[in-house]
């Protein structure tokens, strides 16, 4: 039973080696003819590549051909391509070469499109034809030049028979001439020495007026260098004088109301003046606006005539010197009809920290209706232009200048630029003020000047009206209107 087992074993053992060895020669002729296959694929790849890059050849060739023959336009691109001999078929290459030399013979006027071989012999008939017809007329003008040139030969030995006669008797002519012509040149050198003469006598008249012209010129150079130095002086003098006296107080206190917190002044519609401008209130007794102190702020706040406007008092004065009628006011800022321009000069520092606030006073300037056109920082860098137009160069603090250091080297440059901007604005006719009279002026002009609402609300802002009966602020009605609004209303009260 167990040798049975045995051979059964073997023999599927056997049976399954004889399988196996079937497969793999099956598998290995499969697989060489698949490898036969995809070679013969790739061959057939190439020659159908090889054919299809050979069709496109032929059929460009064809395209060109139909060109030649004028089936299909060529254009200037394609002709010039035909030149240059690309083509990689020889054959080919010279056609198009034959083909662009025979196209030469057609003139510039005919398009690339219409150049052909169809249009070709047409083209030479026509130019021929046109040739001999201009061979004809060149005939036939030829002849005729011949024709004239015959009539003018025969003129022209005419005219030489009278041209000899002619100048036989310009011979005699010229020999009466010339005798004359002696006569003449013997004159004209006895003249010619007369003028020689007469020349050396105004040479050295010349050279003697020329000698006093010199003394002359020279001592009016000094006079006019004498001058120019006397009008230098007078100038400075009168910018001195100018700039000293020039800038005066724009209006006056005229009333004085509410415990002195609304006022009036002498400025209105005729002076330009718009409301929210604010002016400095200078005491009536300082003479020079220069050295003045303000005293008090006060804003417009209302227009009321030519000469009259209501302002409120945004900067209250000392106890001691109160605001009164008659005191001067005045603002930097404003300047009738027309926008007031400021020029700065140095570092300006306004809170006293040590560092320049020139952009903060900038801001402030144009928030109170001037511009600043001009600027000459520390450094002595210089922006915009300074003109006449300008009212005042405003100079910040002085700087030192000490030896020894860098700083001193950068003082100086930023003491001479600051110099020479005080001296072009003195000759400009510019009032320079320090930084803290400008300031003086500007320190009101923030948040304070507006009226807040609601929670906010200030009492001092909101001042009692004036009760029926006491006296009212004054205007600038004229007399004569009150004169005639008395006498219409003593008329109202006799009528019944």
């Amino acid at each position: 039973m167990v040798a049975r087992d045995d051979s059964v074993i073997r023999g599927s053992l056997i049976a399954c080696m004889i399988f196996l060895v079937l497969s793999l020669a099956l598998n290995f002729f499969l697989w060489r003819s698949g490898n036969f296959a995809a070679q013969e694929a790739a061959a057939t790849d190439a020659r159908l590549q090889t054919i299809n890059s050979n069709v496109r050849t032929m059929e460009s060739q064809i395209s060109r051909f139909k060109g030649m023959l004028g089936q299909e336009p060529f254009t200037q691109a394609q002709i010039d391509e035909m030149k240059t001999g690309t083509s990689e078929d020889p054959v080919m290459q010279a056609i198009e070469e034959q083909f662009t030399k025979d196209m030469s013979y057609f003139g510039s006027e005919i398009e690339p499109q219409d150049r052909n071989y169809p249009r070709l012999p047409e083209y030479l008939v026509n130019a021929i034809r046109d040739r001999n017809i201009n061979y004809a007329n060149a005939r036939s003008e030829a002849t005729k030049i011949r024709t004239d040139a015959e009539a003018e030969i025969s003129n022209a030995e005419k005219s030489m028979d009278l041209a000899k006669q002619q100048a036989a008797d310009a011979n005699k002519k010229v020999t009466v001439l010339s005798t004359e012509f002696d006569e003449d040149r013997a004159r004209m050198n006895q003249e010619k020495e007369e003028t020689r003469d007469k020349l050396n006598t105004t040479v050295q008249d010349f050279g003697r007026f020329r000698s006093k012209a010199s003394e002359e010129t020279k001592k009016l150079t000094q006079d006019n260098n004498r001058l120019i130095g006397t009008i230098e002086t007078q100038k400075q003098q009168l910018n001195e004088i100018r700039n000293d006296q020039f800038e005066t107080t724009q209006g006056e206190v005229r009333y004085v109301v509410r415990g002195g917190n609304v006022v009036t002044i002498n400025l209105g519609s005729a002076d330009a003046l718009r409301p929210n401008v604010t002016f400095g209130v200078i005491d009536a007794d300082d003479i020079r606006l220069k050295d003045a102190k303000v005293k008090a702020t006060i804003q417009v706040t209302q227009i009321q005539g030519p000469h009259l406007a209501l302002a409120r008092v945004i900067a209250t004065p000392e106890i001691k010197n109160p605001i009164i009628p008659g005191d001067k006011v005045y603002s930097p800022f404003w300047a009738p009809g027309r926008r007031v321009k400021i020029a700065l000069a140095g570092d300006i520092d306004i809170d006293g920290d040590g560092r320049p606030d020139n952009e903060a006073m900038k801001g402030q300037i144009k928030a109170a209706g001037a511009e600043v056109v001009a600027e000459v920082s520390s450094s002595g860098v210089k922006t915009g232009t300074m003109d006449a137009s300008i009212r005042f160069l405003v100079v910040g603090d002085d700087l030192e200048v000490s030896d020894g250091s860098d700083v001193a080297g950068d003082n100086r440059d930023a003491v001479a630029a600051i110099g020479k901007a005080k001296a072009e604005a003195i000759e400009l006719g510019i009032t320079t003020i320090p930084a803290w009279k400008l300031q003086s002026y500007l320190k009101t002009i923030n948040d304070t000047l507006t009226t807040p609402l609601g929670s906010a609300v200030r009492g001092d802002d909101f001042p009692p009206e004036p009760m029926k009966g006491r006296p009212r602020l004054p205007t600038d009605i004229s007399e004569m209107y009150k004169e005639q609004l008395e006498g219409m209303q003593k008329g109202n009260e006799i009528l019944p």
